[in-house]
């Protein structure tokens, strides 16, 4: 396999949206927490690029073995377009996620073992997604859960590597007994941002299925759009957007967030417009790549503007 075929067959081009929330949540450590812990977080990131390129991966090798559609299967599958061979496609996610456990396991050791339940619950909506007789993807649950994992989860990892011995978040043996404690007066601040990072990945997911719906009911998958409709699932695209601009302007009022964060209204008109375009067509060759724009934009200005904020302090 060549490595451009790699570089597709792993949809290499959608990791720097992955990459967004976790640097957002790592740049809030050191603005709300003062903190910032090099080997877990050099761990964390090489985790979190091999379980991405791994979904893409494995989401691409299953889509192919479940394809009830010949046309998709033969002429538009990347297994098909590039000859890749399955058996290859196998190893090549089985060792990403061989990649993703190793590296997962360092960083469990390095911090506390109170991420592990998250992070294994992040580990099975990566597999399952796609795999098994009742994937996640062939039901109205992919906006949730791709909010869920890359979104808060995202967000939460970024911060937890850095923060985890500020001990709002711990997990600790006595004898037996495993015991889970947590400081919701940081846990709860912590989520309300996140709120934002899982808005944007939810409507990424969202805009994939409304444009993908066609060839997703011709391939057994029931996801969100057909259920409720398209004109319904668009009104909740415009709403999940509303949503992440009204939890980060509370995050700035009370004071988990600095004032600068408000710079962001300058990307304001930029996501306005591309918002108004996927409204009036939704492609996936056209239109699909400005809600991931919107993700990069949304994302990439928070971390900006918490930068300022943390230099201006």
């Amino acid at each position: 396999m060549s490595l451009n075929t790699f570089l597709n067959f792993t949809r290499i081009q959608t990791l720097p949206a992955a990459l967004l929330s976790p640097i957002a949540g790592l740049i809030f450590s050191l603005y709300y927490f003062k903190s910032f812990h090099l080997a877990p977080t050099l761990l964390f990131f090489i985790g979190l690029i091999a379980i991405n390129l791994f979904v893409s991966a494995w989401n691409n090798l299953m889509d192919y073995q479940k394809a009830l559609d010949p046309e998709y299967k033969t002429h538009e599958n990347i297994l098909s377009t590039r000859q890749i061979p399955p058996i290859l496609a196998l190893k090549i996610c089985l060792s990403l996620l061989a990649i993703d456990v190793i590296v997962g396991v360092g960083v469990v050791l390095t911090t506390n073992i109170a991420i592990l339940p998250i992070g294994a619950l992040c580990f099975l909506i990566a597999i399952f997604y796609t795999f098994g007789p009742f994937a996640f993807s062939r039901f109205p649950l992919g906006e949730v859960l791709a909010g869920f994992a890359e979104g808060i989860c995202g967000f939460f990892f970024g911060i937890y590597i850095n923060a985890f011995d500020k001990e709002f978040f711990l997990a600790f043996f006595d004898k037996w007994r495993l015991t889970f404690t947590i400081d919701f007066a940081i846990f709860v601040p912590i989520v309300l941002v996140g709120i934002m990072c899982f808005c944007m990945n939810f409507n990424v997911m969202l805009a994939d299925n409304i444009c993908d719906i066609t060839q997703d009911e011709k391939n057994g998958r029931l996801t969100l759009p057909h259920y409720i409709g398209i004109p319904k699932a668009l009104k909740l695209y415009v709403a999940m957007y509303s949503l992440a601009s009204l939890t980060i302007l509370l995050a700035i009022i009370v004071g988990i967030l600095p004032k600068t964060v408000l710079l962001m209204l300058v990307i304001a008109p930029l996501i306005i417009k591309n918002i108004r375009t996927f409204l009036r067509k939704q492609d996936k060759r056209e239109t699909f790549i400005l809600s991931v724009n919107n993700l990069m934009l949304y994302n990439g200005a928070l971390a900006i503007t918490m930068v300022i904020g943390l230099i201006l302090r």
